[in-house]
């Protein structure tokens, strides 16, 4: 068992293995950075930025979508003045990593530095001007609520005053002169002890999470800044919330190999979505001319035929054959159908739409879509509740919750007439760690999939779907707002 800094950890085979692979992707970077250009780097940085912004801050309870913060960031250029909360925490956090990123190798890990970045994050908060760059003044500790009354401290973070002083300032003394640790474990300890000594008031987590950032392009892992790792960690929100909370409450001296195991497994996963992204950009780089126009045809005209390709594009029907044939090889058109029924759809022409807000009120309960064909799908990733009335503890809510059962029905009718439903209590996704109006839905509630045991055919399409909002008594005592996923085919 080694000891570093102030924890324990068993470094087993399997996170050596873990350390190894990740070392080893970032020691192939340089080759995939020349091999990818500035043009196609420069787009997926763009893309991690609002994905980065939008997921830390969702983390902490904020409701905007990805592309209301596209809009917001790089549309609408007016921030001067931001007036909701959620505006004002995802502009700061956009200015904060903006700063790192742009400056890295200046900005040092030191107490000036990041109480300076903590200064950013929440320049735009006239609610946090009075600590605003500076150490906590009050104790912080993390607490759960439960139903029948009780409030539990998961785990006591560092009391204010000279306590947390002395330990920011032995956290930054270990990182600069530690010279044996592996650099990853370094970075995963530092956001781990960071995190528990709670520093600031607020906005620990987001400028944990920042901090993680600087501190892997400082280490020298450049291709963090094209895939994100917030996302990441707001898919896995309860294991994040649950491994922290198992290592912290052993406190002082205690064990974080789990934690140690989440953060190489986020890193690892990140790291295979960014390679996934970048092998479907090179092979749409690659095509030539006749390819492009072919794929882009087929993106304009899903479903369309070999022969009507040939002909409106006047290219020979062997030629549009054979490239068809090589283009479904590599996985940029897929091929439906058979004999003289066969047709084409382009991959890439299934655009995903993210982070999306659907809502329901007492007055609005159903919402409908149609999904055109196989490629097509929702997916509800995450229910917020907004209570229409006061409430200091999660009790009040959870009590409305239990009486009134709100339930979401999702509901599919497909071509043939087949009608199949499902039913989820709402309640049954309430995290058992943490009692409050947002409720995970990990595994993803995915239609049709979720509904049907087998893939449905072809000629099932285009399939209508329903999804219902219910309960029990009179009006709900809140407005649901489900964050799903869009395709479109």
């Amino acid at each position: 068992m080694a000891r570093i800094n102030t924890v324990n950890l068993d470094l087993s085979f399997e996170l050596i293995n873990k350390l190894s692979a990740i070392d080893r992707f970032s020691g192939e970077w340089s080759n995939i950075e020349r091999r990818e250009g500035i043009h196609t780097l420069k787009q997926l940085k763009s893309i991690a930025t609002v994905q980065s912004v939008g997921a830390s801050t969702r983390i902490e309870g904020s409701k905007l979508t990805n592309d209301e913060i596209q809009v917001l960031l790089f549309e609408n250029l007016k921030i001067d003045k931001l007036e909701e909360r959620d505006q004002q925490e995802v502009v700061g956090y956009f200015q904060a990593l903006d700063t790192i990123s742009e400056s890295f190798t200046d900005i040092r890990v030191s107490e000036g530095d990041v109480k300076n970045l903590h200064k950013i994050l929440m320049k735009h908060s006239e609610k946090d001007e009075w600590h605003r760059g500076e150490y906590k003044q009050h104790p912080n500790s993390v607490d759960a609520h439960y139903p029948d009354g009780r409030t539990v401290t998961i785990f006591n973070t560092t009391k204010p005053g000279q306590d947390t002083e002395d330990s920011m300032r032995a956290l930054f003394e270990w990182y600069q002169n530690d010279k044996s640790t592996p650099a990853i474990i370094k970075v995963a300890v530092f956001v781990y002890e960071f995190l528990s000594i709670h520093p600031f008031q607020d906005g620990n987590g987001r400028l944990s999470r920042l901090l993680g950032t600087l501190l892997l392009l400082k280490q020298g892992y450049p291709w963090i800044q094209f895939v994100s790792f917030e996302h990441e960690i707001e898919n896995r929100k309860t294991d994040y919330y649950k491994v922290l909370m198992d290592c912290q409450q052993n406190r002082p001296g205690e064990n974080v190999d789990t934690w140690l195991d989440f953060f190489l497994s986020c890193l690892s996963s990140i790291q295979d979505k960014l390679m996934q992204k970048l092998e479907t950009q090179q092979s749409q780089n690659a095509l030539n001319p006749r390819e492009k126009k072919i794929v882009q045809f087929i993106e304009a005209y899903p479903g369309v035929k070999s022969g009507e390709i040939a002909s409106k594009l006047n290219i020979p029907l062997p030629s549009v054959k054979r490239i068809l044939s090589e283009m479904i090889a590599d996985k940029i058109i897929s091929k439906n159908g058979t004999g003289t029924g066969t047709n084409y759809t382009a991959e890439r022409s299934v655009k995903v739409k993210t982070d999306l807000l659907m809502k329901f009120s007492s007055d609005e309960t159903e919402k409908v879509f149609e999904l055109s064909n196989k490629h097509a799908f929702i997916e509800i990733k995450k229910i917020i509740l907004t209570p229409k009335f006061e409430w200091k503890i999660p009790d009040e809510w959870a009590k409305y919750l239990s009486l009134q059962n709100p339930k979401i029905t999702l509901e599919t009718r497909t071509m043939s007439g087949s009608l199949y439903s499902q039913v989820y209590a709402v309640q049954a996704f309430n995290s058992p760690f943490y009692f409050q109006p947002v409720f995970e839905i990990h595994n993803g509630l995915q239609i049709p999939t979720s509904l049907f045991n087998e893939v449905l055919k072809e000629n099932e399409y285009p399939v209508d779907v329903k999804i219902k909002l219910s309960w029990e008594g009179e009006d709900l005592s809140f407005d649901v707002q489900l964050v799903y996923d869009i395709s479109e085919g």
